[in-house]
């Protein structure tokens, strides 16, 4: 459309003629998209540099482990998503993440858990477990907040989650500490 609107201005015309104003409106008018969008383009802003944490960050995650340790060191089987649980979790450029994952060999939900506790639990239930939302990350204090929009649990709408993270080429650990004193660490390998 460019090229067609410059060979009209540009094309020769035989000396005495002009092009009508009706003509010089409807080229100007085709051309206003044009200049906005390169307007918009120029204001784009920088990309971060490739070591920077935060665009390193971007992509798509695989879930490779889940551990749960007791405040004494000691490895339990998680009972909302098992021993070795699914899962992926996906930053993109925009800003936004969700996280899901879900108990390996889950067919149905557990009718009976172990623990009497978990009996009222929907997480251990179901044994899947699903949030999205915006996430900021904090280098300096070596850390990736996921704010929560959109949970399956909607206890969880608006909470703010606080994940100290490693970033260690292609594999990225998360580590949270829950009010039960038990300590999640969550290893994710980038999917190419």
């Amino acid at each position: 459309m460019a090229i067609f609107i410059a060979r009209i201005l540009l094309e020769k015309r035989p000396a005495g003629e002009c092009y009508t104003p009706v003509v010089i409106t409807t080229l100007r008018l085709l051309t206003l998209p044009f200049i906005a969008t390169a307007a918009l383009n120029f204001q784009t802003p920088a990309p971060r540099p490739a070591g920077d944490a935060a665009s390193r960050i971007i992509g798509t995650w695989q879930l490779m482990s889940r551990t749960v340790t007791r405040a004494d060191g000691t490895t339990i089987v998680d009972p909302v998503l098992g021993e070795k649980p699914t899962g992926r979790l996906i930053y993109e450029a925009s800003g936004v993440m969700s996280l899901q994952m879900m108990r390996t060999g889950r067919k149905d939900a557990i009718s009976s858990p172990a623990n009497a506790r978990d009996k009222s639990s929907p997480r251990v239930i179901l044994g899947y477990d699903s949030y999205f939302g915006r996430y900021t990350v904090d280098e300096k204090a070596g850390t990736v907040t996921h704010h929560v929009e959109g949970s399956l649990f909607p206890e969880d709408l608006g909470d703010d989650w606080v994940r100290p993270f490693t970033l260690k080429g292609d594999t990225l650990t998360l580590r949270l500490t829950g009010e039960d004193d038990l300590t999640r660490t969550l290893i994710f390998q980038r999917m190419r």
